[in-house]
């Protein structure tokens, strides 16, 4: 079943790998954006809003004619739990980002799943990612990686979490499918385990910088401007002819 779901996400993304490579060299440039804290919450404006009156009852004076209730102006009364206002988190969801060519990568449902091409050695790479980051590895074999409980420090958190992660291998054909769970996520005495938007953050985020140590110096490199290419082919010297002389004749 896995198989045939893989082998078909992998048609269709056959079409745009061309298209996808460059917009991952695009999008290494902009993540940096996210890790300032100013774009966790919103930062200026007040908060009058919050403060505004529940509504009341409509009293209709005896004997005054009014339109026929409708469904399309009802007002919502349901009362709203939860952060509001500049303590609301407006953080977009963090999306996984492949920086492998011939390769794709997918979130659902609280797990990352990887396909890339065996020769380009990703697996072999991740303990060393693990251990740039400080995540202890409690257990590793040929297909599986289990890690100990770690911290991961975030610039856009005031508190660190503690986190435990699955990451698994399939071989298929002259690819490999990897798979990256969160087996534990908890922040203080606060489990966020059934948290999804932070368990696809802290999922996702350590799929992304293992993105970032496996990447291949070819992506790290910025594309040239097309008018710089143009000026360095004009400053060729073979694309600098020099000019005939033009006879009488030839202007008549």
């Amino acid at each position: 079943m896995l198989n045939n779901t893989l082998n078909k996400i992998l048609f269709k993304n056959n079409v745009i790998k061309k298209t996808a490579v460059l917009a991952v060299v695009t999008s290494l440039f902009l993540v940096g954006c996210g890790n300032d804290q100013n774009f966790k919450r919103e930062v200026e404006g007040n908060e009058d809003y919050l403060k505004s009156p529940a509504l009341k009852p409509l009293i209709i004076p005896e004997g005054t004619t009014i339109p026929a209730e409708s469904n399309e102006f009802f007002v919502n009364t349901t009362e709203v739990h939860g952060d509001l206002g500049k303590k609301l988190d407006i953080r977009p969801p963090t999306l996984p980002i492949s920086t492998i060519q011939e390769a794709f990568a997918i979130y659902n449902n609280g797990s990352v799943t990887f396909n890339v091409p065996l020769s380009s050695n990703v697996w072999e790479q991740i303990p060393n990612s693990l251990n740039k980051r400080n995540i202890l590895i409690a257990s590793h074999d040929s297909n599986t990686i289990q890690t100990g409980k770690s911290f991961m420090v975030r610039a856009d958190e005031e508190q660190a979490v503690e986190a435990s992660y699955s990451i698994k291998r399939q071989l298929l054909g002259d690819t490999e499918t990897i798979t990256i769970l969160i087996t534990s996520l908890t922040r203080g005495t606060e489990n966020l385990i059934s948290q999804p938007v932070e368990v696809q953050r802290y999922i996702v985020g350590l799929f992304n910088d293992i993105m970032n140590d496996v990447a291949p110096d070819s992506m790290r490199i910025v594309p040239a401007k097309a008018q710089d290419k143009n000026d360095e082919e004009k400053n060729k010297p073979e694309s600098k002819k020099t000019a005939t002389a033009v006879s009488d004749e030839d202007q008549k």
